[in-house]
């Protein structure tokens, strides 16, 4: 049984957290992320999966219009091209 400590700062963090570098999506260190460093001219590390396996950039394309981050745009780009 676990004791919450009553003096603890409220759960606004997140622990073992990195944000995905292709669409921000939170990756702790208990999922599986998908490193490509090497395989890229970009080093990449810490993917979620739908960002490794090209979901993310899929769906960015199907949905005309969508404003999305250029460094994002550049990392999904990247994985598809060193996926494909």
């Amino acid at each position: 049984m676990t004791v919450l400590d009553p003096d603890a700062l409220p759960g606004d963090e997140v622990d073992d957290c990195l944000p995905c570098p292709g669409c921000y999506r939170p990756v702790y260190d208990s999922s599986s992320s998908h490193p490509l460093i090497g395989a890229t001219p970009l080093p990449l590390a810490g993917l979620c999966r739908l960002c490794a396996d090209g979901t993310t950039l899929r769906s960015l394309r199907q949905a005309d219009g969508v404003p999305v981050d250029p460094e994002q745009l550049v990392v999904l780009e990247t994985v598809a091209a060193a996926m494909a």
